[in-house]
């Protein structure tokens, strides 16, 4: 046996891929996102600009802190705004992983379960003393993004439905049958 995919491996994967009513190729998630399709370009842009925050921070803690919205300006706040750092890295290395991997729906699920972040960061900073403008302008901004964003990544294939091949049943399948959606 060959460890880390050889052929046993992957006649274990179509086995139990067929056993659950679907074909050799159901079981991926991954299939076609390209890095250069729109979606994958926009998770690439999201996921630079959250490395960006995280090396801002980093670099400029105190500055990185203004630009969000909180008015902090003693040294005590700096390992709190550290912890924002990492976890702006996170996200950035998070979405670059899923980008490289193809794994456009689960790259959806998580740039949707993300977008909680942008929207307690806004209450956080208009709580704190930010204008509306400014807590609405930076990260509401961002929530919207992501809310825009998550349902390309997890409706792509759904959106791209075709006539099926039969003139005379005139049902819609999804492309390739791939995601085990059939529509009548």
């Amino acid at each position: 046996m060959v460890l880390g995919g050889g052929r046993h491996h992957d006649s274990r994967r179509e086995a139990r891929s067929i056993a659950h009513g679907g074909t050799m190729e159901s079981h991926r998630d991954d299939l076609p996102w390209k890095v250069t399709s729109p979606t994958a370009l926009l998770t690439l842009l999201l996921g630079s600009f959250m490395l960006f925050l995280s090396v801002r921070t980093a670099m400029d803690p105190l500055g990185a802190a203004q630009g969000f919205g909180l008015p902090i300006s003693s040294a005590d706040a700096v390992p709190w705004l550290r912890v924002k750092s990492g976890r702006d890295l996170g996200i950035a290395l998070a979405l670059f992983g899923l980008v490289a991997t193809r794994q456009r729906r689960a790259a959806g699920v998580f740039v949707l379960a993300c977008t909680v972040m942008p929207v307690v960061d806004a209450l956080t900073t208009w709580s704190h003393g930010a204008s509306p403008a400014l807590a609405l302008g930076v990260h509401g901004s961002a929530a919207v993004y992501c809310l825009v964003l998550a349902p390309a990544l997890l409706l792509r294939s759904g959106l791209r439905l075709r006539r099926h091949a039969s003139p005379r049943s005139g049902s819609l399948v999804a492309p390739d049958h791939r995601d085990g959606l059939h529509r009548t």
